[in-house]
């Protein structure tokens, strides 16, 4: 009876067995190799970052000395460029003490703080140099505060050399003329060019507009514009025909002041240019007119400033980048117009304040501070 049970038991358990559905075993073997394969390609990378450590840390030895830092790689995300250096110039503080520079106000004329004798009604400066016209007529220059005469009719008017080591005046009388190249740090004349004019009012008489650091002096007379080549004679070019229409009016550390006059009342008229041996002029980038101050190195210019009358009065100045890449605009620093008069150092200007067209002081002007003060002037 026993074994009857036993046997019908078993029977039904088989039976109840053979109707289960077993359950799908889960994919383990795929995910083992999914983790395996995941620490492969950071072994490559580490091993990768340490090779790449290792020869920074050799190449950072130099000819067996301490280590020096690894040089970045070019694509370096940290490296910048380098900043312009006409971007921001060294600069002086900005204050109110009294130029060193040589100026004119109130038709005196002072050089290094000292007020010169006599009426004076314009002065121009390069390097330590400067040349001033006294309201009689006649011409001084010095380096500094001792005068020297120009004799003769001064022709137009002296010009120094954007370093100021060359002066170039051109001197007429009756029965004829000459231009001077004068060493200013010696006082002897470097070189003499011979003209024939009746006079100082004659045509033909040849005054200097310009002349650079290297002897080339341009002259203008009448419908002539010679370019002398003073260092090496008397050897002259006409820029009438090696430059049509392009008429040189000022040498600067950055080049030449060209106006072109096939494009007079255009924006691009002026122009900064170089110069060959043979005349040709070599335009570098346009201006934006002729009356430009460019500072000692040639890398920022200002322009503007003006007493209108009946026309627009301008009473900031604007300066800018020579080549353009930043402008700045100098607002007075009281109620009184700005003229730029000239440039102490690469960071400062020196200005005319006025009132009404007059000139009733004097203000500094920083690029670095964007700012302007009144000078304690005498």
């Amino acid at each position: 009876m026993n074994d009857d049970v036993e046997e019908t038991l078993r029977r039904e358990l088989r039976e109840v067995a053979s109707g289960l559905q077993a359950p799908v075993r889960p994919p383990m073997p795929q995910e083992q190799v999914r983790s395996r394969r995941l620490w492969r390609p950071l072994l490559v990378a580490a091993v990768t970052l340490i090779a790449v450590g290792a020869v920074a840390m050799v190449s950072s030895y130099r000819d067996g000395g301490s280590p020096q830092p690894a040089t970045p790689p070019t694509d370096s995300p940290t490296e910048r460029p380098t900043e312009s250096p006409t971007e921001r110039p060294s600069a002086r503080p900005l204050t109110a003490d009294a130029p060193t520079v040589p100026y004119v106000l109130g038709g005196r004329l002072y050089v290094r703080g000292e007020q010169l004798p006599g009426s004076w009604s314009t002065v121009n400066r390069a390097g330590g140099a400067w040349a001033a016209q006294r309201d009689d007529g006649t011409w001084w220059w010095g380096t500094g505060a001792e005068e020297r005469a120009v004799s003769g009719t001064v022709v137009l008017q002296p010009r120094l050399s954007p370093d100021g080591t060359l002066l170039a005046v051109g001197t007429a009388m009756q029965g004829g003329g000459q231009v001077l190249l004068i060493d200013t740090q010696s006082g002897e004349t470097v070189n003499a060019l011979q003209f024939d004019a009746a006079g100082p009012d004659d045509p033909d008489a040849l005054g200097v507009v310009a002349v650079t650091d290297d002897a080339k002096v341009f002259l203008q007379g009448g419908s002539r514009r010679p370019m002398w080549l003073a260092a090496g004679g008397d050897d002259t070019v006409e820029l009438d025909t090696t430059a049509p229409d392009q008429w040189v009016r000022a040498s600067t550390t950055a080049g030449l002041i060209v106006f072109d006059s096939t494009k007079d009342g255009e924006r691009d008229a002026t122009y900064l240019a170089e110069v060959s041996g043979s005349g040709t002029l070599n335009r570098l980038r346009t201006l934006p007119g002729e009356e430009v101050a460019v500072n000692p190195s040639g890398t920022w210019l200002g322009h503007g400033g003006s007493w209108g009358g009946e026309s627009r009065t301008i009473p900031d100045i604007a300066v800018q980048t020579v080549d353009g890449s930043r402008q700045l605009t100098l607002q007075p620093p009281d109620n009184r117009e700005l003229r730029l008069l000239t440039w102490e150092d690469d960071d400062l200007l020196l200005a005319e304040l006025y009132t009404d067209g007059s000139p009733t002081g004097l203000a500094r002007c920083s690029i670095s501070e964007d700012d302007c003060v009144v000078i304690d002037s005498p």
